[in-house]
C-alpha cells in the first residue's frame, strides 16, 4: 500500500500560521498606533485640540486679544465709557455658490443692503475663481442667525468686536476712536490713540503644519499660545458732570453761533473732571466726518491767543518776584507809547491812580504792562516758562501740542509787554487752565491727569496718583492772587460769574484773532476761574471762538462759568461762604 507524504498539509498550515502572525502583529501595531494618538489627543495636547474642537468664536478668542475697555469709578463701582460688542463678518465662497442671484436675494433684507451694494455683490459673487469675497461687517448675531437658517451653500461667518460707547455726545475728543488698518485695530487719537499698544493687548498664534492648500494637517507638531487682553483704563472723569459740562456748552456755542467752543473742569491737584469740545463727533462714525480737523481736540491741540486772561499770569509774577503788591498803585493815561507802538486799553478809556487788583477788575491792558516792566523780560520768560507754557503738559492724550513762546526770545521790550495781556503768544485750553490751578494749588504747578487707574488682564491695579511739577510761585504769592481774583469776580467784568453764598475767583479774557497784516475783527472768548476761594473744589476754563452777536467775555462765557460753577457747588455739597 502506498502512503502519499503530507507536505501540502504542512505548507498550507505554515503559511496560515505567517498570516495569523502579520495579522496579529498588524492589530498589535495599529493598537500602539491608536493608543498613541489617544495619548496625543487626550494628555500631551489636550489644550490644542480642545480649544480647535470648539467653535470658531472660542478658537478666535484665543487667538485675537480683547481690547481693553475705558471706564469711570462711581461710588466704586466701574461704569463703563468704552467697551466692546460682539458682531460678525457675513463673507462668501463663490466658488461652492450656485446661484449668485438667490443669495443676493435672500440676504439683500436682513442685511438691508442698498440698491448699489446688492448690484456690486452680485457680480463679485459670480467670479467663480474667487474664494473669499466679504460682504458686509458689522453684523449683529440676529441677522446672522437669520441667514443661517436660510442654510445658504457658500456663506460663512466670522465673530468680529466693535468699540461701543454706551454715551454719545459726551467725550469723543477724549476717546479718539479704534480703525482698521491692514487687517489690524488700531487706536488712533486722545485715549485711544495714546494707549494704543495697552489697550490693544497681545495676539494669539496657531503654530502648526499646513497642507499645499492651507489647512491644517492632523499630525505634526501644533501648540496654541492664547491671546493676552488689553488693560483697562479707570478715567478721573466725573461722568454726571462730564454730561453736564457738555450740555451746558452745547447751549452756549449754539446760542452764539461760535465757530468752536471748549471746557475743562479739573481738580486743583490735576485731575480732570470734564473735557468738551465742539463741534464733537461719534467715534463710532469717525469714518464720516468730512473734516478731518474736527478729530483734533481743541483742549490740547489748537494753541491761540489767549487774551487778558493772562493778565493773572503777569499779576503772579508781580507779586511774586515783590516788584507789586496788590494795593501797588500806577498812574493809567489809558495809553503807553513803546517806541513806534502806541498800547491802549481795551476800553480805550483813561482811568487816572489805579492799584494791581483794580488792574485785573478792570482789565488794563497799561497796568499789564506796568508789571512787566517792573519784572523785565528775562524773569517774565523764565516765570511764563515755569507756569508751563511753552511745552506739552504730558497728558495721556494723543496728539497735544505745545504752544509758541517764541515772541519772547525777540528782541525789543514790545514783545514782552505784548505778551503781558495775552497777544504775540499761543497757549493750549489745557496749559491755561492747569496755570489757575497752580494759583490755587499753592503756587505748585500740577500735572495735569485724566487716568487714575489702570486694571491688567489678571485684575492688578495700578493707581495714577496726583504730582507736582515744580514749585512756581511761593504760597504767599498765591494766596495775594486768588483774593484779588475774588475780587474781579465780585466787583470786576467778571461779575456775571458769581454764585450767591460763594465766593469764586477768576479773570475774562477776548482775545482778538490775528490776521495777515495784524488783527482782524474775530475774537475768543475765555474764561478762567476757580471756587469757591476758601477751599477751592474746581479750576475751569470756558472758551467760545468767534461768537456772534456778542463783543466781550463778560457777556458770553463769564454767564457759563456762573451756571457750571452753581452746578459743581451744588453737586458737591460744599457749604456756602456766607
Amino acid at each position: 500500500m502506498n502512503i502519499q507524504p503530507q507536505t501540502d498539509s504542512v505548507d498550507n498550515d505554515n503559511i496560515f500560521t505567517r498570516r495569523l502572525l502579520l495579522l496579529l502583529l498588524f492589530i498589535f501595531i495599529l493598537g500602539v498606533v491608536i493608543i498613541t494618538r489617544l495619548f496625543i489627543l487626550q494628555i500631551s495636547q489636550h489644550n490644542f485640540y480642545s480649544l480647535m474642537s470648539s467653535e470658531k468664536h472660542e478658537v478666535y478668542k484665543n487667538i485675537f486679544p480683547e481690547r481693553g475697555s475705558i471706564y469711570t469709578r462711581e461710588n466704586d463701582e466701574l461704569y463703563p465709557l468704552v467697551t466692546n460688542r460682539n458682531y460678525y463678518l457675513i463673507y462668501a465662497d463663490p466658488r461652492k455658490i450656485e446661484s449668485p442671484k438667490k443669495i443676493v436675494d435672500s440676504i439683500t433684507s436682513i442685511l438691508g443692503l442698498e440698491e448699489e451694494e446688492w448690484k456690486s455683490l452680485l457680480g463679485r459673487l459670480a467670479d467663480k475663481t474667487d474664494p473669499y469675497e466679504p460682504i458686509k461687517h458689522k453684523i449683529t448675531k440676529s441677522q446672522m442667525e437669520k441667514i443661517q437658517d436660510l442654510n445658504l451653500k457658500g456663506i460663512n461667518f466670522l465673530p468680529e468686536i466693535y468699540r461701543y460707547y454706551p454715551e454719545v455726545g459726551i467725550g469723543g475728543h477724549i476717546f479718539g476712536f479704534v480703525s482698521t488698518q491692514d487687517d489690524k485695530k488700531i487706536g488712533q487719537y486722545g485715549l485711544e490713540g495714546y494707549f494704543n499698544k495697552e489697550l490693544s493687548g497681545k495676539s494669539g498664534l496657531i503654530k502648526s503644519i499646513k497642507d499645499a492648500l492651507g489647512s491644517l494637517v492632523t499630525i505634526g507638531p501644533r501648540s496654541i499660545d492664547k491671546a493676552q487682553d488689553g488693560v483697562d483704563l479707570v478715567l478721573t472723569i466725573d461722568r454726571h458732570v462730564q454730561f453736564t459740562a457738555c450740555q451746558k456748552l452745547k447751549e452756549f456755542y449754539e446760542w452764539f453761533d461760535a465757530d468752536s467752543a471748549t471746557v475743562i473742569i479739573m481738580e486743583p491737584t490735576g485731575a480732570i473732571l470734564a473735557m468738551c469740545s465742539f463741534p464733537d463727533f461719534d467715534p463710532e462714525k469717525y469714518n464720516e466726518i468730512e473734516d478731518i480737523n474736527y478729530l483734533n481736540n481743541p483742549a490740547i491741540f489748537y494753541p491761540y491767543e489767549p487774551g487778558s486772561i493772562f493778565k493773572a499770569i503777569t499779576m503772579a509774577i508781580g507779586l511774586d518776584t515783590g516788584k507789586v503788591e496788590p494795593d501797588t498803585t500806577y498812574i493809567d493815561e489809558g495809553e503807553v507809547k513803546v517806541g513806534p507802538y502806541t498800547i491802549k486799553n481795551s476800553d480805550f478809556k483813561a482811568h487816572g491812580k489805579q492799584t494791581m487788583t483794580e488792574v485785573l477788575e478792570k482789565s488794563l491792558n497799561t497796568g499789564a504792562l506796568y508789571v512787566e516792566q517792573e519784572v523785565g523780560k528775562n524773569v517774565f520768560k523764565r516765570y511764563v516758562e515755569s507756569f508751563g507754557f511753552g511745552e506739552p503738559t504730558e497728558i495721556t492724550l494723543d496728539t497735544e501740542m505745545a504752544g509758541d513762546l517764541s515772541q519772547l526770545d525777540k528782541r525789543g521790550d514790545i514783545y514782552g509787554i505784548t505778551a503781558s495781556y495775552g497777544q504775540g503768544i499761543t497757549v493750549t485750553p489745557l496749559q491755561m487752565v492747569t496755570s489757575f490751578a497752580t494759583i490755587v494749588n499753592q503756587g505748585k504747578l500740577p500735572k495735569p491727569y485724566i487716568v487714575s487707574e489702570t486694571i491688567s488682564p489678571d485684575g492688578t491695579i495700578q493707581e495714577i496718583k496726583a504730582e507736582n511739577v515744580r514749585q512756581v510761585i511761593q504760597p504767599k504769592s498765591a494766596s495775594l492772587l486768588s483774593g484779588m481774583l475774588v475780587s474781579v469776580v465780585e466787583n470786576g467784568y467778571g461779575g456775571k460769574a458769581k454764585v450767591d453764598g460763594y465766593y469764586l475767583g477768576g479773570k475774562t479774557g477776548t482775545a482778538q484773532v490775528a490776521a495777515v497784516g495784524g488783527y482782524g475783527t474775530k475774537t475768543i472768548h475765555s474764561f478762567v476761574g476757580f471756587g469757591p476761594v476758601s477751599n477751592p473744589k474746581f479750576v475751569m476754563l470756558v472758551k467760545l471762538d468767534n461768537p456772534k452777536g456778542v463783543k466781550f467775555a463778560s457777556d458770553s462765557v463769564t454767564p457759563l462759568f456762573g451756571q457750571l460753577s452753581e452746578f459743581l457747588l451744588n453737586y458737591y455739597q460744599i457749604p456756602p461762604d456766607y
